[in-house]
């Protein structure tokens, strides 16, 4: 005869795996584990990474009536809650007002928190309507080690000097000024990652010197790395067009750089191009690049096929690149670009080509494989799509 066990495992399970189980749920449903058995009933309370989002709302056909279950239950779990919160993370579309968020946060600035996500999806960034202001209490939030904003205004009080925790830095879509940006970023000693989505034409000037990843994207009238040594990844969405002098008035060497992701670039613009050209020249140790072609984009200065070959010194090679991979590629001027890369990278172990459709795409493999090849041994792969469908 089988014996079944009276031992309750639910109950038995370790802290460490409890917390780990209610981190997995919507946040609704970490608090309905209070009814599996008495020691299950506070648990939820002392959970210490919180994840409000749309999935915590209940189903009303009425938007008003949910926005308010939302904002009264995110109320009522931040008061009874019980502990240190090591993330707080927000992102509803149905929140109208900046008095709400700064309740939340008057709430946990007591925790001594050390992640937080603020984003609020309903508020597409528009030039003549920004998003909600960020309440300033959130700069008193010194022991941070990680800030994400996306679609608010950041105005920093005049006392704010910074976050001295802090080490990646994510702003989408925000409103803010030229100053206050630059003030953030060395305001933050430690900061390694740095995410800029900017809609508003900016000439910035990046000052971090312990910055390791670098991710921007947008309108920028130019973009100066002036103090990043460190930085060993860049991903840059070029849109629609960055203008000026980039980044040839800086003339840093890139010791550490490794990885180079370049979006919406277009081969046929001078001042993409020599952008472009300079951050290869001045990564001597680069190993990944990834550059994904925008074909109808505007041409403000037009560039010649040949410009990769006649700017490049004639000793110049990519000495450590080991893969790269290149979409949408179209014309001359790509086609170009794809013989610069085989032709001076000795080391390549793999290149990926894809080839827009409206190229003629089997003439174009049969033109990349009769390449000069600086690396014997290159594997060369075509795919459809651009990388970024793969990531």
């Amino acid at each position: 005869m089988t014996k079944f066990s009276s031992k309750d495992i639910i109950s038995d399970l370790p802290r460490s795996i409890n917390d780990l189980i209610l981190t997995k749920l919507p946040i609704r449903d970490a608090v309905r584990t209070s009814v599996l058995s008495s020691k299950w009933r506070y648990q939820w309370r002392t959970m210490t990474e919180l994840v409000f989002d749309d999935k915590s709302l209940c189903l009303r056909d009425d938007k008003k009536v949910a926005e308010k279950e939302f904002v009264d239950f995110i109320m009522r779990f931040l008061m009874l809650h019980n502990g240190p919160i090591q993330k707080f993370k927000l992102s509803a579309s149905y929140l109208k007002k900046s008095t709400e968020i700064y309740q939340w946060l008057l709430v946990i600035s007591r925790k001594d928190i050390k992640e937080l996500v603020l984003n609020v999806p309903g508020h597409d960034w528009k030039r003549d309507n920004p998003g909600l202001s960020i309440p300033r209490i959130i700069f008193t939030f010194q022991k941070l080690n990680r800030l994400m904003l996306s679609a608010f205004t950041v105005k920093p009080p005049v006392e704010f000097q910074g976050y001295p925790c802090l080490k990646c830095l994510e702003l989408d879509g925000v409103t803010v000024t030229l100053k206050v940006i630059e003030n953030l970023i060395s305001g933050c000693p430690l900061l390694e990652k740095f995410k800029f989505i900017n809609m508003d034409k900016l000439a910035l000037t990046i000052r971090a010197p312990n910055l390791k990843h670098l991710i921007v994207g947008g309108n920028f009238d130019d973009l100066y790395l002036e103090d990043t040594p460190l930085v060993v990844a860049i991903s840059i969405c070029f849109y629609p067009v960055w203008r000026g002098d980039i980044l040839r008035k800086v003339p840093v060497t890139y010791d550490y750089l490794k990885s180079i992701e370049i979006r919406d670039m277009d081969y046929e613009d001078l001042d993409m191009v020599v952008y472009v050209l300079h951050l290869l020249l001045q990564s001597p140790n680069l190993q990944e690049l990834q550059i994904s072609a925008d074909v109808e984009a505007p041409h403000y200065k037009h560039a010649d096929f040949d410009i990769w070959e006649r700017h490049c010194p004639a000793d110049f090679t990519f000495k450590h690149l080991r893969t790269a991979k290149l979409s949408h590629v179209f014309n001359k001027n790509e086609m170009e670009f794809v013989k610069f890369v085989l032709g001076r990278s000795p080391l390549l172990k793999e290149i990926s080509i894809s080839f827009d459709e409206f190229g003629e795409a089997l003439e174009r493999v049969n033109e990349v494989l009769r390449l000069q090849r600086a690396s014997p041994g290159v594997e060369i792969n075509f795919f459809e799509g651009s990388f970024r469908d793969h990531y």
